[in-house]
């Protein structure tokens, strides 16, 4: 899953390609932890998988992602569609304490979908919100 966005930045003669640089990294580094902090938890294998790249200070393009197919999924939620529910149980035994509820969850996916529980969404607003300008105070001084 990939969300894209721009960062502007406005440089005038004292301000330099360095410090927006700096900006960009901890902003991005911000929107990780808080995509991390806010994708929902089952196996831990969607949270370990939301990666920044490049990792390092001074691109002039970063990209935040996941390789988990179903992350878009979660994000976005589904549309009313069949599942297996023998593919439930797993899942109904550790979140739900009864592999036999997979049956009544696969129904209602058939039903109504999955709700959306954005994780990247909410982390870019914030970062664009609160965080862009709180890095700008702090490296463009």
């Amino acid at each position: 899953m990939l969300l894209k966005f721009n960062i502007d930045f406005k440089l005038d003669k004292k301000k330099t390609r360095e410090q927006a640089k700096l900006v960009l990294f901890f902003a991005m580094l911000k929107m990780q932890e808080l995509a991390i902090m806010k994708v929902p938890v089952d196996t831990s294998r969607l949270r370990t998988s939301i990666k920044l790249f490049p990792t390092s200070l001074g691109a002039e393009e970063y990209t935040l992602f996941t390789n988990v197919e179903y992350a878009e999924d979660i994000e976005f939620g589904t549309s009313p569609g069949y599942v297996d529910p023998k593919e439930l149980k797993d899942w109904a035994r550790r979140v739900l304490g009864d592999e036999n509820a997979a049956f009544p969850v696969a129904k209602k996916i058939a039903r109504f979908g999955t709700d959306a529980q954005p994780f990247f969404r909410p982390a870019l607003f914030q970062v664009k919100e609160i965080w862009v300008e709180r890095f700008w105070q702090k490296y463009m001084q």
